[in-house]
């Protein structure tokens, strides 16, 4: 009997009783996920390279519009990659260190850490990018963006924490169904091509609606494009949310056991996701 069928056995009751493992080990994937080296080494060489820049300068501290700028800068380009890439990382931890074989002796089933990493990433990177999204609240309640003279609306930077949030759960959907080495590297390129497609509604040839349907923001602000601005950013937030809700379904999918009622769900989800795809544009 494999380990992988050892696991499928385990009863899944889905009591209440799940409910405290299943918070107890997630806020320790949270923890592991903010302590990934993926964050400390890219954020090691962008604020090294900012500091030298102050330096230069004359050791100023940087204005609140610096701040708000270097904020937006690496919330929108680098948290969703590199939360895709620690939380996957973290989900494979135990097939990289040969640990299955130990887990499948313990009383938790695939499904209760499955949805014990996707906690992790809302408890995680998801309530730092919430809190950094709080800072640019606050620091562009009297600033200005460069590109157009506002700041991001509330329900931009709401889509800034689901981006966060959704690249996380994508890497735990990725390292859960792809069981193979090189699987975050498929997942990541996979993920960067699609966005770049969507996004380049003139370049890549689809229609302009289309870009409103990726998992990004469409702050017209940070975008620039004229397709930006001719939706809602509303509609556009709860689609992302949406995004999210579908990638816990996937995993959670991942089990055979119970499958026919998280078939179900997602159905549900697919559904109400697809409406407010719609709805947004």
């Amino acid at each position: 009997m494999t380990t992988d069928v050892a696991i499928e056995q385990k009863p899944d009751t889905g009591s209440m009783m799940t409910l405290v493992p299943l918070f107890t080990l997630g806020r320790r994937e949270a923890r592991r996920m903010l302590l990934s080296p993926v964050y400390g080494l890219v954020m090691l060489v962008i604020v090294a390279s900012m500091g030298l820049g102050s330096a230069v300068r004359g050791l100023r501290l940087p204005s609140a519009t610096t701040a708000y700028e270097f904020l937006l800068f690496v919330s929108l380009l680098y948290a969703g990659l590199l939360t895709y890439m620690a939380a996957h990382l973290v989900a494979t931890s135990s097939r990289r260190t040969h640990a299955d074989r130990q887990l499948a002796a313990s009383a938790l089933s695939t499904r209760t850490r499955g949805g014990a990493l996707c906690l992790g990433v809302v408890l995680g990177p998801g309530l730092v990018a919430a809190l950094a999204v709080a800072v640019m609240a606050w620091l562009g309640a009297d600033l200005a963006t460069p590109v157009d003279g506002a700041p991001l609306s509330i329900a931009e930077l709401v889509q800034i924490v689901l981006m966060v949030v959704g690249g996380g759960i994508f890497g735990v959907m990725v390292a859960t169904w792809l069981r193979f080495p090189g699987s975050m590297l498929i997942g990541l390129v996979s993920l960067v091509f699609a966005t770049l497609f969507l996004g380049d509604p003139d370049g890549g040839g689809v229609d302009q609606a289309v870009p409103w349907f990726a998992p990004y923001s469409t702050a017209p602000s940070w975008l620039d494009a004229s397709w930006a601005a001719m939706g809602s950013q509303s509609w556009h937030a709860a689609y992302l949310a949406g995004l999210c809700a579908l990638g816990v379904c996937a995993v959670m999918l991942r089990r055979r056991e119970g499958r026919g009622r998280w078939l179900a769900i997602s159905s549900l989800v697919v559904l109400a996701t697809g409406v407010v795809g719609w709805a947004q544009l």
